[in-house]
């Protein structure tokens, strides 16, 4: 999936590695859009793009076929639809409205899925029905157009005007699916509008979906003693604060703000690591920290009592989230290595990346990696580390860095994942990168021989 960055307005390459990952961190998924009529002036003119419906999986199976592959050795990587009960088909329709013959006004675009669930159309059929409720509501706001049309007005019946010009404003709802399984179904949904100054504003809603019934999931059903879970996963979120990490980017780590602003209706989702609840923009944070996660574990929230019918059976994503030690036998030698991942000033244009296993810092000392970590085309100063197990069957566990990948002359963004694996030597090698992240559900990766 490309993403436009024209919304970052004429700033430099080193403001835009700053504010790039906030205005489109969560617009890296497949992209749909709809809209309803809404009261134009007789000057204004409507464009609307035409609808287009596809099938995620038979777009990805098709897109594999002459997919780009980086090779190590004898290596590669693979990236191919997961087969599911749940998939999902992408609706997509864009609007735009002109005063005049020339002159855009504002721009709307709707992105929802349409979700089939094998042999069960009555939880998929409730699941379309929310969605389609909440997306009917986002089309019925008129807040952006009808101020768009007030400021445009305003700019241009000034007696100065030929000092001012007036930049298009827009709004737009996005659904990235975060987990999709035969138990639950979640998104991320992010609400995103610009009406003019520095920058757009973004807000983040969790929703979580039963795929046995089609009832949204309420954070309470989640386990069975409602009130130990609530106390035990915001101690394990004050704790994960409390870490560097996470207080270069808040403004502070008091318990009572924490459980105030994420534990919120709908501030939560389910996803290929664990449970994730998350703020807005400006409330635990400045702006350019974006929506501010917390990632609590399958393996922590099994501890805490959550529910064995949400469990996720699937491959899990381990996210490496502050600079905290994690131990695991990388290598299959029967031996834990001590992994640790962090960013110096994480999402500053002056940020230093640091991944060691062991002790050694193979973002400075490896060949590829530091490399990779410090490209202008990257937006690496916002880099994710993962731990991936893409065959159950060896026994290594494989590393994954996400990043996205800046084309600033076509103005597009492109999430793209790097693999490693490492040695029993000491030695990190590297497999190659594929476009995608790695916590998309909705996809597999597998280490493929170039001979096979």
């Amino acid at each position: 999936m490309q993403v436009r960055l024209s919304d970052l307005g004429d700033i430099d390459v080193k403001q835009r590695n700053v504010l790039m990952p906030v205005v489109v961190g969560v617009l890296l998924c497949l992209c749909t859009a709809c809209a309803e009529n809404l009261p134009f002036a007789d000057n204004e003119i409507e464009e609307i793009q035409a609808d287009v419906l596809f099938d995620t999986q038979v777009e990805e199976s098709t897109q594999n076929t002459d997919h780009e592959v980086e090779e190590t050795n004898n290596l590669s990587i693979e990236r191919a639809a997961r087969v599911s009960s749940v998939s999902l088909d992408l609706y997509t329709e864009e609007r735009s409205t002109k005063i005049g013959d020339d002159t855009l006004l504002w721009t709307r675009k709707c992105t929802y899925p349409v979700v089939r669930i094998e042999e069960n159309e009555s939880a998929a059929s409730k699941i379309n029905a929310d969605i389609q409720e909440r997306v009917d509501s986002f089309h019925q706001d008129t807040f952006v157009p009808d101020i768009a049309d007030e400021d445009y007005h305003s700019i241009y019946d000034a007696s100065d005007s030929d000092d001012l010009h007036f930049y298009a404003y827009s709004d737009e709802m996005t659904f990235t699916v975060t987990r999709a399984d035969s138990k639950v179904l979640s998104f991320l949904v992010m609400t995103q509008y610009y009406i003019g100054g520095a920058h757009g504003m973004d807000y983040y809603t969790g929703l979580n979906y039963d795929t046995q019934t089609g009832e949204l999931i309420r954070f309470d059903d989640l386990t069975g003693n409602a009130g130990a879970f609530r106390q035990d996963t915001l101690a394990f979120i004050h704790s994960l604060a409390s870490a560097a990490a996470y207080q270069s980017i808040m403004w502070e780590n008091d318990v009572d703000e924490l459980q105030e602003v994420l534990y919120q209706d709908e501030r939560w989702y389910l996803s290929t690591s664990g449970l994730v609840l998350f703020s807005n923009p400006y409330e635990l944070g400045a702006f350019s920290a974006g929506s501010i996660e917390f990632t609590i574990p399958y393996s922590d929230l099994e501890e805490m009592g959550f529910h064995e019918k949400y469990e996720y059976t699937g491959t899990r994503t381990t996210l490496l989230q502050t600079e905290e030690a994690c131990f695991m036998d990388l290598n299959g030698d029967g031996q834990e290595e001590e992994i640790r991942f962090y960013i110096d000033m994480r999402g500053s244009a002056n940020t230093d990346v640091h991944f060691l296993i062991d002790g050694t810092d193979y973002a400075a000392e490896q060949e590829t990696l530091p490399a990779q970590l410090s490209d202008d085309d990257y937006i690496f100063c916002w880099a994710e580390c993962f731990l991936y197990d893409m065959d159950p069957t060896d026994t290594t566990t494989e590393i994954a860095f996400q990043m996205n990948h800046i084309n600033w002359k076509e103005d597009i963004v492109t999430p793209y994942t790097f693999f490693y694996r490492y040695e029993g030597n000491g030695d990190l090698i590297y497999l190659g990168r594929t476009e995608g992240t790695i916590t998309d559900p909705t996809a597999v990766w597998n280490i493929v021989s170039k001979d096979r």
